[in-house]
């Protein structure tokens, strides 16, 4: 199912309309005389160094073996160009050697098989070694790479490539080979066609080789089975499979925004990519939201829900699949299909989820944010199928990883990092605790988005008591404070409230009369808000033990009080900054 929707994506874009073709950029054009001789190695690049995107016979796959392409490639097999000198020991030829026998090769096989004047000039030049080191000799040794992709041009008239009468061979050909194969059953169309022997390499999938790596794959007598060889194990025809390289290729593809035309980064290895059977525009607005630039954050505030409301395309078909690199092949880590209108509706209800005090459901968080938020210190990353788990709570509305939960309560066990990022840090990984809670229907009361000052609910209770003693012992230390109780005591009293808390509330008696010292009234009012929270306790003893989701729920109503602590000021604290703006102004 999953090949045939690729397939069928590739029809309705239109990557199949000229299968023998690709869209490359060519860097630079060897200008030909009608004789042969050469002119001159005209650039294509742009003020960015980027060679001028044309459609250019298609390069046939290829990873240590040789295959050239036909009028257009790269130095290594158009002049034959090698980094390193051939051994003179063996006495064979390097490889820049055969791989620009092998270009020459196909060139011939056209000039034999046509009249075209263009192609005898392109033949005459390649023949000649002088003329190809003067190309050559047009860069400086060190500005070769190899990876440069040229093409002729003869006189005045188009590049070579694409005048009608090479173009009308080039096709003659394909559908020569298109024609010679073992033909069979294609699972994908369900016709009969010429099968495909190996499957075309998929690019930028992370974690693979530079040369790419194929979706299907039977490279090893392992995965053959009764007596069938490579692709017969699972027939799929030339055509299905090209269109399914292709389909997958146009959604890898990076631009200039993002990584990936149509993809979302989940980690080092994995991405997810998604398409519909509804309009690109409709896709791109999806994308905004699951994977945010910062261009799409400006217009979201300036348009909140855009793209999510419901829509007369709603009925149409989302299809995803998560791709990982391994090396020479590619795995599928996650594939489903549902409805337009029910992605739509998981994304508001995955960013209502998170939402967390003042911050606004229209402003999407991208999921490797939110991960980047509860890595551990060290850079070591998460488990590799979380991210995908993740972008299943968004897409899909599933429960968020439980695994999740643990990773952020470690991180907030934690000192904080220095810095003005903590604060928000702060916020995305109690958001992802809250949306967590949320999901897994923990706690019969629902877990608010701002602080609920009637929740009896112990655990949040206890958790708004801690951000109130932290907020005494700022009040009374000031800027002789080197660590707050959050610092050293959260984990514990998070875990284990009674061992922590007695001491806790002693410690702030004397930091209310320290606080009531350096400025009257500066700790009254906090010492009024403790009482109202310890009111709210069930008795006087604390509980012995906190389980995983009462501990999260600590953290949400810590982040709650908190929010509300530092958004309100004592009266002490107000008249002492309009006392500084006074004295500022005279």
């Amino acid at each position: 199912m999953m090949l045939t929707a690729l397939n069928d994506f590739a029809k309705e874009r239109g990557l199949l309309d000229d299968p023998l073709y690709e869209r490359k950029a060519v860097d630079f054009l060897i200008q030909l005389s009608p004789e042969g001789k050469f002119l001159a190695l005209v650039p294509t690049q742009d003020e960015r160094g980027r060679g001028r995107p044309v459609l250019i016979p298609r390069i046939p796959p290829r990873s240590v073996n040789i295959a050239a392409g036909f009028l257009v490639d790269n130095s290594k097999y158009v002049l034959g160009h090698e980094e390193e000198e051939p051994s003179t020991r063996t006495g064979k030829a390097g490889k820049g050697a055969v791989r620009f026998a092998a270009f020459l090769t196909l060139l011939r096989e056209a000039v034999a098989q046509t009249d075209v004047p263009e192609l005898r000039a392109v033949e005459a030049f390649l023949a000649n070694e002088k003329a190809r080191a003067k190309a050559l000799a047009e860069r400086s040794e060190d500005e070769w790479t190899g990876a440069e992709m040229l093409a002729f041009v003869v006189g005045d008239s188009a590049s070579v490539h694409q005048l009608p009468e090479v173009r009308a061979w080039w096709e003659r050909r394909g559908e020569q080979a298109a024609s010679v194969g073992r033909t069979g059953l294609c699972l994908v169309t369900g016709r009969t066609a010429v099968l495909v022997k190996t499957h075309p390499k998929l690019k930028n999938v992370p974690q693979t080789q530079g040369a790419g790596a194929p979706l299907v794959s039977f490279n090893a007598d392992t995965f053959d089975s009764h007596g069938l060889k490579q692709g017969e194990n699972a027939p799929i025809s030339q055509q299905a499979a090209l269109g399914c390289m292709l389909a997958l290729n146009h959604l890898l593809q990076r631009t200039e925004e993002r990584h990936y035309r149509q993809g979302i980064k989940l980690g080092e290895d994995s991405v997810l990519v998604f398409w519909t059977n509804s309009t690109a525009e409709q896709e791109s607005l999806l994308l905004n939201w699951v994977d945010p630039t910062e261009a799409d954050l400006r217009l979201f505030l300036e348009a909140p829900l855009r793209g999510l409301e419901p829509g007369e395309l709603d009925e149409r078909i989302f299809y995803s699949v998560t791709l990982a690199g391994n090396s020479g092949r590619v795995a599928v880590r996650d594939w489903f299909r549902t409805s337009v209108g029910d992605v739509k509706r998981n994304l508001r209800r995955y960013f209502d989820d998170l939402r967390l005090g003042e911050a606004k459901t229209d402003h999407p968080i991208p999921v490797w944010r939110l991960l980047k938020a509860v890595e551990a210190p060290s850079g070591k990353e998460l488990s590799p199928d979380l991210a995908t788990r993740m972008t299943g709570a968004a897409l899909r509305g599933h429960p968020f990883p439980h695994q999740l939960l643990s990773a952020c309560l470690d991180r907030l066990r934690l000192p904080p990092a220095e810095g003005t990022l903590e604060h928000e840090q702060l916020r995305l990984r109690v958001a992802l605790i809250k949306a967590t809670l949320i999901r897994s229907r923990a706690f019969s009361q629902e877990v608010t988005v701002s602080l609920d000052k009637d929740s009896r609910v112990q655990p949040y209770v206890l958790g708004r008591l801690f951000a109130v003693l932290e907020r005494l012992q700022i009040a009374a230390l000031g800027k002789d404070l080197n660590a707050t109780i959050r610092d050293r005591y959260f984990g514990a009293a998070s875990r284990n409230p009674v061992a922590v808390f007695p001491r806790l509330l002693q410690l702030s008696v004397h930091h209310l009369s320290k606080a009531e010292a350096e400025r009257k009234g500066s700790g009254k009012w906090l010492e009024n808000i403790k009482g109202e929270v310890v009111t709210l306790l069930d008795s006087k003893t604390f509980p012995r033990f906190l389980h995983l989701e009462e501990q999260g729920l600590f953290a949400v109503g810590y982040y709650h009080q908190r929010e509300a602590l530092f958004a309100k000021r004592s009266p002490s604290e107000a008249q002492s900054s309009n006392d500084e703006s006074s004295d500022s102004a005279d």
